[in-house]
C-alpha cells in the first residue's frame, strides 16, 4: 500500500478540521470517502494496538485515520503543500500520533499471537432452499372505531374468543415470498433489490428469523449448518436485523451511545493482557476513526425533534452500534435512505471494508443504488412480486437480462435497469424481442430457474453444504461464540455479559440521561416541593386534641398517596423506551429485565431526595409528632409505598399497547389502592363481598402503618368544641367528648383507640405491614419483568397494514364524493393535462437575495441567491447537513426561530400575507392525521386553501383530478396510517398539489424512501407540472442517478456551512454544471461519470479548492446577480395585480376553517377509538368504584361522610380526564405546527375551536358511564330533578376537565413537562374543596381565598348539597355520643336549651341515664357544618359554568401567548433586534 508522510498526514486532517469549523454546522461529516486498502491497514493497527499491551506495553497508542480523498497520493500531497501551516496550529494536539511500522512484521506476530491465544474466529454464511413466507390474505382490513371498542367492553371481546375456538372458516394466508434459493458466504455481500412491496424487507425478516410479521416461514434455512431456530435463541446476537428507522435515545452523545454498544459485546476472549476497558476505547477509535465520526463523538446524537448530528451521521452511528454488536450475519434494510449520494457511497464502502475485515456476512436492501454502490456488492438478488427472479453475481446481472431481450435506458445504472424490469411502464424491450421476452413475475420466475444462474445457484448450495461437512464450521463457530461469553452470562445464553453486568451499564446510562435532562429533573424535585406546601398549608398545625383526629388521618392519608402520584411519569418512560429497547433487545445487548431494573435503581436517588424533601415539609407544617422515630418510620413507609406504586406503575406499562392503555389501567390501579385503603371507607365499614378488595391495597396497609405510628402513646384530650353536652357548670362527670372511642364522664382520650374504632388499624401491625409491602414491591417486579421479556419476544417489528374505513351513511364528515373512482390501470403520472393545477393566470418570478439564517451564534446560511422562472424545475443539492433544508424553510417562510435575513420577492415585489398559503411545501417528513384516509386529507386541503371564489364543486372535481394523477385511487379509502413510505410521499405531494398553489411549489426530499422508478416518475411528474401550469419549482435531492439529474433544469448548490458553490444550469447531460468544476481547477469527471455524485464527491470538505470563494468571484455569480436585480426592477415597474385591500392569510373565512375543522376532529376522535374508550373506561371503572365503595349508603352520620367522599371519586375522574385529553392535543398540536400552519391552511382559533367544541358532545356521551353505577348503586334520591342536577353537573365538571387538560396542554412545551403541572393543578384545586379538609377547619386564607376562588369547590358543593338535602340522620350505635344527666335529671331537663342552640338530636328526651345524643338531625344540618346550602345549588352550578367560559378563553389566550405570537419579531418591532 502507499505510504504517507506521517507530518503531512497530521497537517491534513487539520487542514480539514479548520475547513470544518469554518465551513459546517451540525452534522456534515469531513471524513469523505473510505479506502479499502487504507481501512485494512488502520484496522491491523488496531489488532496490533491490542496485541502490543502485553507485549510491549510501552507502545504509544496508535491513532487511526482514514484517507479523506480517492485522489492519487499525488495530489493529496500536492493539497497538503497549499494548507496554511498557521491553520492547524493547536489542533494536532488533540490527534494522536501515528507510529511507522512495518506492516508484514506486525501481521506476522498478529498472526502468531492470535493463534497462540486460542482465539477462534466466528465465520457463519447463510443458505435457503425453496423459502417462502406467508402472511394474511386478501380481504380488507377495517380500522376499529368507537362502535367497535364499545362492542368489545361490553361482551364482544367474549363473543370473539369463543368465536376463535370453534371450528369456523379461519383466515386464508397467502404468499409473500416463495421460492428464494442462494447463499451468502462470508465475507460476501448480497444486494436485494426491488420496488417496494415486492417483498424485500420480507426476506431480510425471513432470513433473520424475524417471524413476528408472518403466519409461516416455510424451506429451509441455515447458518453454515446451524438450525434456522437458533437465530432467534442463543445466537441472537451474531444474526441481525437492522431496520431502516434510525432509532436511538436522543439524548445520549455519540461516544455513549457506542460505548454502551461495546460494552454490552465486550467478549471474554481478548488478546492477553487487554483490559474491558482497552478493548472498548480502542473499538470505539477504529469505529469513529472508519466511518468519520471522531468529531461527533460528543455531540447527541439527536431525533426527529431534538437537535443533534445530521441524518446522515445518525445513519451511521445506526451503523456502528450494529457493528459493535459483533455479529456475523447483518441485514441492513434501505440504509441509505435520506442520504446524499456521496454520504451513500461512503457508508456502503464501510459495509464493504467491515465485510471484509470481520470476515461477515451482510445482506443490504436498496431502493437507489448509484453504479459505485452497486459495484461494492458480490452477488444480487432481484425480486418482482415476491418472486425470485435473478440470484447470481452482481457483475452478470445486466447481461443475463439483457440476454432475455431488455435493454436500458441511456445512462441508466445497473440497479436501475435491474429494478425497471419488474415495473410495466419503465422497463424496455428490444423491437426484435418484443413478444417473446417474460414479462409477468411467474414468466420471470421461471426464466431465472431455466437459466444457468440458477443452476449455479443450487451447485454452489451443493458445494456449500459439502464444505460445511468436511470442514465443520458450525462447531468450530459454536465454541467461539461460548469462548466469548462472560462469567454469568450461561452458556445458552445470547447475551455476552452477565445480567448484573447488563444491569450496572444500564443503571449508568440511566444516570446520563437524567443528568442530560436536568430540566425534567429539576421541575420533579420543585414539583414535590411545592406538593408538601399545599398539603402542608392544608394540613397546616394540627390542633394537638380531638379536632385534629381526624386531620391527622387525612394528612397522614394524603401523604402517602401524593408523593405516589408524582410517580406517575414513570411508566411513559417504559413506554418511551420500548423502541430503542426492542431493538438493543434483538442485538442480544442485555435482557428487557436488566433495563427494568435499572430504570428501577436509577429512580432511587432522585425519588429518594424527593420523599425526603417532601415529607420533611409536610412532616413539620403539620405538626406530626416530634420524635425520631416517628418521623423515621413515616419516612420509611413512605418511600416504601412510594418505590411500590412506581413498580406498578412500570407493570401496567410492561403491558400496555399505548398511552391511552396505560392511563386507564394505572390511574385505575392507583385510584383503587387510594380509595380501598381504609381512609375514605373504613375496612370494617365495607361490605363482605367487596371487602377482600382492601386486602390487595398497598395502601391501606401503608396508611395503617403511618397513622398508628402518630397514634401511638400518649393521650389527647377533647377540643371544647366536641364536649357533650356544653352545659355551664356541667360536671365532667357528666360529659364526654363527641369523638369515636371516647369514654363518658372522661374528656381526654386514647387515639389509638380511636384509629382501632375509626378505622380498624392497630399499632401492632407496623412491621408486618412493612414486609407486606416488600411483597407488593416483589409481585409488581414480577409482573414488570413477564410484561416486557413477553412482549420483548415478539418485538421484531413488522410492515404496516393498510386499513380501510367502511361507509356509513349517517356520518356527516363522508366525502362528498362516490365512494371510490375507477381504479387506475397502469402508472401514468405524465398523463393528462396540468395546465390548470394554478389559478393564476400570468406565472410569477421568485428571486432571493443575501440569505442569511443564524442560530445560537451559528451561521447556517450565508449570502444564498437565485431566482427561479416559471416552469423551471430547480434541484437544491449538497450533502448532509449543508442546509438545503434549512435553506428550504427560509425560502418558504416557515423559519419561526432565529435571525432571518435576507430579500425575497415575488414579481419584483415583497411578499405578501398571503404567501404560505399559494405557495404549496412537500416536506420531507409525511405528517398527516393519521385516523384521515387519502381521499378526506387531500379533500381537506383543496377545500381549505384554495380560494373562497371556487365553487366548491370545482375544488371536488379538482382533488378527484389529483388523486388520478398521482394514481391514489386505489387507496383512497385506505387510513393514512397504514400507507408504507412510497405511498405516504405521494399523499403529501397530491396534499400541496390540491391546494393549487399559484406561485411556488417547494418539495424536500420527495424522492426520499422511494425505489428508482418511482422517483424518477416523480421527477419526470414535476417537470411536467413546471411545464404546463407555469409553477416556480424548488426541490431537493439526495441521491439522483444521472438519468433522474438530467431531468431538472438548473441546480443551486451548497457546500458546507450553507455556502453557494453553484448556481445555474445543468445543461444536458450535466455538461454546463461540469465545465464550470473543470474551468476551476476540479479533476475532470470521467465520461461514464453521474453528475451529481461528481459535484457532491467535488465540492465535500477536505479538498484543497475553496469553492465558495470561487464561486463569489465566478463571472456566474455576477450575471446571477445582474439578472436578479434586472428582473425585479423590470417586473416591479409593471403594474400592480388588482387587489381588494390586503389580500387574506387564510383562503376561507374563520367559519369555513372551524366547519372542516370540526368534522376532521370529530372523525379523529370515532377512528382513533383508543381515547374515548379511555374516557369511557375511566368514567366506567370510577363509577363503579364509588357505586362499590358506598353502595346502599345508609343515612348515619358516616355514611354522610360517605356521601361526601363519593363526590370526591366524581372529582378524582378530572385528574385522569386531563391525562387522556393531553396526548390527543399535543398530536393535533403537532399537525398544525409541524406543516398545517406554515401552509396556512387555517388558523389556531379554528382548530383549537374544533378541539374545544368537538369535546362536549362526548362529555355528555362518557358521563352516563359514571353517573349509572354512581348514583344508583351509592343508592341517591330517585327524584328525577335530583337525579338530573347531577348528571348535568357532572357533565359540565367532565368538560371543564378536558378543556383545564387543553390550557395546561397549550402552555407546556412537552407531555413530560404536563405530567408535572397536573399533579399541582388538581393538588391545589382537590385540596381546598371543603371534602378533605371541612370549610370550617381551614385556615382563614384558604377559608376566604382559595375556596371562594376554586372551581371544583363549586362543583363538590352542587353535587354534595344536591344528594344530602332532606335525608334525615340515623346514627349508628358507634356514633351516639352518650353521657350520664345528673342524677334525678332528664336527658331534656339537664341539656335541652343546649340541644335548642345547637344541631342534633337526643334519641330519648326523657331518659334519666346512658343520654344518646346523635350529631346531626338531618342532611341540611350537616350540609351547613360544610358550609353548603341546597337552595344555593344553581348558583354554584352557574358560578361553575362560568369557570368553564373562562377555561375556553384561556385555551385561546394561553395557545396564542406561549405557541402562536412571535415574540421575536414583536421584539424587533419595539426594541430594534429580532431575538430568537
Amino acid at each position: 500500500m502507499d505510504h504517507q508522510d506521517p507530518e503531512k498526514l497530521g497537517k491534513m486532517e487539520a487542514k480539514d478540521l479548520e475547513n470544518y469549523r469554518e465551513g459546517r454546522w451540525g452534522e456534515e461529516s469531513d471524513q469523505s470517502s473510505v479506502n479499502i486498502q487504507r481501512a485494512e491497514a488502520e484496522f491491523q493497527d488496531i489488532r496490533r494496538e491490542l496485541s502490543n499491551i502485553s507485549v510491549r506495553p510501552s507502545t504509544p497508542h496508535l491513532g487511526l485515520s482514514l484517507t479523506r480523498s480517492r485522489r492519487r497520493v499525488a495530489d493529496e500531497e500536492k493539497a497538503q503543500k497549499e494548507v496554511d501551516p498557521s491553520e492547524t496550529e493547536g489542533e494536532q494536539e488533540h490527534e494522536h500520533e501515528h507510529e511507522t511500522i512495518d506492516l508484514e512484521d506486525y501481521i506476522r506476530r498478529s498472526n502468531e499471537q492470535k493463534d497462540e491465544s486460542g482465539i477462534l474466529r466466528k465465520k457463519v454464511g447463510v443458505s435457503f432452499r425453496e423459502l417462502s413466507v406467508s402472511g394474511t390474505a386478501g380481504e380488507k382490513m377495517y380500522a376499529k372505531t368507537l362502535k367497535d371498542e364499545l362492542v368489545e367492553l361490553f361482551g364482544g371481546t367474549f363473543v370473539n374468543m369463543v368465536m376463535g375456538v370453534l371450528p369456523l372458516k379461519k383466515p386464508a394466508s397467502k404468499p409473500i415470498i416463495q421460492g428464494f434459493n442462494g447463499v451468502v458466504k462470508p465475507k460476501e455481500m448480497l444486494l436485494v433489490l426491488g420496488k417496494p412491496g415486492s417483498g424485500s424487507s420480507t426476506f431480510l425478516r425471513a432470513l433473520t428469523n424475524q417471524r413476528r410479521p408472518f403466519t409461516s416461514i416455510g424451506g429451509d434455512i441455515h447458518y453454515s449448518g446451524l438450525p434456522f431456530e437458533l437465530a432467534k435463541g442463543r445466537y441472537r446476537g451474531e444474526i441481525l436485523f437492522n431496520d431502516e428507522d434510525d432509532v436511538h435515545l436522543p439524548t445520549l452523545t455519540v461516544e455513549q451511545t457506542l460505548r454502551f454498544a461495546l460494552k454490552m459485546k465486550t467478549p471474554k476472549t481478548r488478546i492477553p493482557g487487554t483490559s474491558k476497558a482497552a478493548f472498548v476505547e480502542s473499538m470505539l477509535n477504529l469505529y469513529a476513526s472508519i466511518f468519520g465520526m471522531k468529531h461527533t463523538l460528543k455531540t447527541i446524537v439527536g431525533g426527529p425533534w431534538v437537535r443533534g448530528v445530521s441524518g446522515g451521521e445518525r445513519k451511521r452511528v445506526s451503523i456502528m452500534e450494529a457493528l459493535a454488536s459483533r455479529a456475523t450475519i447483518n441485514a441492513y434494510d434501505n440504509s441509505t435512505r435520506g442520504l446524499d449520494s456521496s454520504t451513500a457511497i461512503d457508508y456502503i464502502k464501510s459495509l464493504r471494508i467491515m465485510t471484509t475485515l470481520t470476515e461477515s456476512t451482510t445482506i443490504v436492501t436498496l431502493y437507489q443504488a448509484g453504479e459505485s454502490i452497486y459495484q461494492e456488492f458480490d452477488k444480487v438478488c432481484l425480486i418482482d412480486s415476491g418472486r425470485q427472479i435473478y440470484f447470481g453475481p452482481a457483475q452478470e446481472a445486466r447481461a443475463y437480462f439483457e440476454s432475455l431481450g431488455y435493454e436500458s435506458q441511456p445512462r441508466s445504472t445497473t440497479a436501475d435497469f435491474l429494478t425497471s424490469i419488474t415495473n410495466a411502464t419503465e422497463r424496455r424491450i428490444r423491437k426484435d424481442a418484443e413478444g417473446k421476452v417474460p414479462i409477468t413475475p411467474e414468466e420471470l420466475e421461471i426464466a431465472f430457474r431455466e437459466s444457468k444462474y440458477f443452476k449455479q445457484v443450487l451447485a454452489e448450495l451443493d458445494e456449500y453444504d459439502r464444505e460445511l461437512q468436511e470442514a465443520e464450521p458450525a462447531k468450530v463457530f459454536e465454541q467461539a461464540v461460548k469462548n466469548e461469553k462472560n462469567r454469568g452470562s450461561g452458556s445458552k445464553s445470547p447475551f455476552v455479559v452477565s445480567f448484573l453486568t447488563q444491569v450496572v451499564s444500564l443503571t449508568q446510562r440511566e444516570f446520563q440521561l437524567k443528568f442530560q435532562d436536568l430540566t425534567t429533573l429539576r421541575n420533579y424535585m420543585i414539583n414535590a416541593i411545592f406538593l408538601a406546601l399545599i398539603l402542608g398549608a392544608l394540613f397546616y398545625d394540627i390542633p394537638q386534641d380531638s379536632a385534629g383526629a381526624f386531620l391527622t388521618g387525612g394528612a397522614s392519608f394524603f401523604s402517602v398517596v401524593l408523593v405516589a402520584w408524582l410517580q406517575f411519569g414513570e411508566g411513559f418512560q417504559v413506554l418511551a423506551m420500548r423502541s430503542v429497547a426492542s431493538k438493543q433487545v434483538n442485538f442480544a445487548f442485555y435482557r428487557p429485565a436488566a433495563l427494568l431494573v435499572a430504570q428501577m435503581l436509577a429512580d432511587i436517588p432522585a425519588m429518594t431526595a424527593a420523599t425526603i424533601i417532601y415529607n420533611i415539609i409536610v412532616y413539620f407544617m403539620v405538626s406530626f409528632k416530634s420524635t425520631a422515630g416517628a418521623f423515621f418510620i413515616h419516612l420509611l413507609f413512605s418511600w416504601t409505598t412510594s418505590f411500590v406504586i412506581t413498580t406498578f406503575y412500570r407493570a401496567v406499562a410492561a403491558w400496555s399497547g399505548d398511552i391511552n392503555t396505560y392511563v386507564q389501567y394505572g390511574m385505575a390501579g392507583l385510584n383503587v389502592f387510594a380509595f380501598f385503603g381504609g381512609y375514605m371507607q373504613s375496612r370494617f365499614k365495607m361490605r363482605g363481598w367487596y371487602r377482600w378488595i382492601s386486602y390487595l391495597s398497598p395502601v391501606a396497609y401503608a396508611q395503617e402503618a403511618v397513622l398508628t405510628n402518630q397514634y401511638s402513646g400518649g393521650t389527647l384530650v377533647c377540643a371544647p368544641g366536641q364536649i357533650v353536652p356544653q352545659v355551664p357548670g356541667a360536671s365532667v362527670a357528666n360529659q364526654v367528648c363527641a369523638i369515636p372511642g371516647s369514654t363518658p364522664g372522661d374528656l381526654t382520650f386514647d387515639p389509638s383507640t380511636y384509629a382501632q374504632v375509626q378505622f380498624g388499624f392497630t399499632s401492632s401491625h407496623i412491621w408486618r405491614n412493612f414486609g407486606i409491602l416488600i411483597g407488593f414491591f416483589a409481585f409488581f417486579l414480577f409482573v414488570a419483568i413477564a410484561g416486557v421479556e413477553v412482549l420483548a419476544k415478539g418485538a421484531s417489528g413488522g410492515g404496516l397494514t393498510k386499513q380501510y374505513i367502511r361507509k356509513s351513511k349517517w356520518m356527516f364528515w363522508k366525502s362528498n364524493k362516490g365512494d371510490s373512482l375507477p381504479t387506475a390501470k397502469t402508472s401514468n403520472l405524465q398523463s393528462g393535462p396540468l395546465t390548470k393545477v394554478s389559478t393564476k393566470s400570468n406565472p410569477s418570478v421568485f428571486t432571493f437575495k443575501n440569505v442569511n439564517y443564524q442560530v445560537s451564534d451559528k451561521q447556517l446560511l450565508h449570502d444564498v441567491e437565485g431566482l427561479v422562472k416559471p416552469g423551471v424545475l430547480l434541484a437544491l443539492m449538497g450533502a448532509s447537513g449543508a442546509g438545503k433544508t434549512t435553506l428550504l424553510d427560509n425560502l418558504s417562510q416557515r423559519k419561526r426561530v432565529g435571525i432571518v435575513q435576507g430579500d425575497l420577492r415575488i414579481d419584483g415585489r415583497a411578499l405578501q400575507p398571503d404567501f404560505g398559503r399559494n405557495t404549496g411545501y412537500v416536506e420531507q417528513m409525511d405528517v398527516h392525521d393519521g385516523t384521515a384516509t387519502v381521499r378526506e386529507a387531500i379533500t381537506f386541503s383543496g377545500t381549505l386553501r384554495q380560494p373562497k371564489s371556487v365553487p366548491l364543486q370545482e375544488k371536488l372535481d379538482f382533488v378527484d383530478k389529483v388523486i388520478t394523477l398521482l394514481e391514489l385511487d386505489p387507496i383512497g379509502d385506505a387510513l393514512i396510517s397504514g400507507l408504507n413510505i412510497e405511498e405516504k410521499k405521494r399523499v403529501t405531494i397530491a396534499v400541496e398539489l390540491a391546494a393549487r398553489p399559484d406561485t411556488l411549489l417547494f418539495l424536500d426530499e420527495p424522492t426520499s424512501g422511494l425505489d428508482s422508478n418511482g422517483a424518477l416518475s416523480i421527477v419526470r411528474f414535476l417537470r411536467k407540472l413546471a411545464r404546463e401550469s407555469g409553477l416556480c419549482i424548488v426541490c431537493t435531492i439526495h441521491q439522483p442517478s444521472s438519468v433522474l439529474f438530467s431531468n431538472f433544469d438548473e441546480i443551486l448548490l451548497l457546500a458546507a456551512g450553507g455556502r453557494t458553490v453553484y448556481f445555474g444550469e445543468i445543461g444536458e447531460d450535466g455538461t454546463r454544471v461540469l465545465d464550470y468544476y473543470a474551468r476551476n481547477g476540479a479533476k475532470p469527471a470521467a465520461q461514464d461519470a453521474n453528475p451529481a455524485e461528481y459535484i457532491l464527491e467535488t465540492v465535500r470538505p477536505g479538498g484543497s479548492i475553496n469553492w465558495p470563494e470561487i464561486w463569489k468571484a465566478s463571472p456566474e455569480r455576477t450575471a446571477l446577480v445582474n439578472e436578479i436585480d434586472k428582473t425585479n426592477a423590470e417586473l416591479a415597474a409593471l403594474p400592480a395585480p388588482d387587489r381588494d385591500g390586503v389580500p387574506p392569510t387564510y383562503a376561507m373565512p374563520l367559519s369555513s376553517q372551524t366547519a372542516e375543522l370540526m368534522k376532521r376532529t370529530w372523525r379523529n376522535y370515532w377512528r382513533d377509538s383508543s381515547y374515548i374508550y379511555s374516557k369511557v373506561f375511566t368514567n366506567l371503572s370510577l363509577g363503579l368504584m364509588a357505586g362499590i365503595l358506598f353502595f346502599q349508603a345508609g343515612n348515619s352520620i358516616i355514611e354522610m361522610q360517605a356521601r361526601g367522599f363519593s363526590t370526591f371519586i366524581a372529582i378524582v375522574t378530572g385528574a385522569t380526564l386531563v391525562t387522556s385529553v393531553q396526548p390527543k392535543f399535543m398530536e393535533l398540536r403537532a399537525y398544525y405546527e409541524a406543516r398545517e400552519r406554515n401552509s396556512k391552511i387555517y388558523s389556531s382559533p379554528a382548530w383549537l375551536t374544533a378541539m374545544t367544541v368537538a369535546e362536549i358532545p362526548y362529555a355528555f356521551f362518557t358521563t352516563v358511564f359514571f353517573f349509572l353505577p354512581y348514583y344508583y348503586m351509592v343508592g341517591f334520591p330517585s327524584d328525577s330533578n335530583v337525579a338530573g342536577y347531577q348528571y348535568f353537573l357532572l357533565v359540565m365538571y367532565e368538560i371543564f376537565s378536558a378543556h383545564i387538560g387543553i390550557v395546561i396542554a397549550a402552555i407546556c412545551p412537552s407531555f413530560d413537562m404536563t405530567l408535572i403541572v397536573n399533579p399541582l393543578f388538581f393538588g391545589l384545586t382537590f385540596s381546598f374543596t371543603g371534602i378533605l379538609v371541612p370549610w370550617g377547619q381551614l385556615s382563614s386564607v384558604f377559608r376566604y381565598f382559595l375556596y371562594y376562588a376554586n372551581p371544583i369547590a363549586y362543583a363538590a358543593r352542587g353535587l354534595i348539597g344536591n344528594v344530602v338535602y332532606g335525608v334525615d340522620v340515623m346514627c349508628s350505635p358507634q356514633e351516639l355520643v352518650t353521657f350520664q344527666p345528673p342524677s334525678g335529671q332528664t336527658c331534656a331537663q339537664y341539656a335541652g336549651d343546649w340541644l335548642s342552640s345547637t344541631v342534633g338530636y337526643f334519641v330519648d328526651n326523657n331518659a334519666t341515664s346512658d343520654c344518646q345524643y346523635c350529631q346531626f338531625k338531618n342532611g341540611d344540618e350537616y350540609l351547613t357544618s360544610i358550609n353548603i346550602k341546597f337552595e344555593d345549588r344553581w348558583d354554584y352550578f352557574g358560578y361553575f359554568v362560568i369557570f368553564i367560559f373562562t377555561n375556553i378563553a384561556l385555551i385561546f389566550i394561553s395557545y396564542a401567548v406561549v405557541r402562536d405570537i412571535r415574540w421575536g419579531k414583536v421584539w424587533a418591532k419595539y426594541f430594534g433586534k429580532k431575538q430568537e
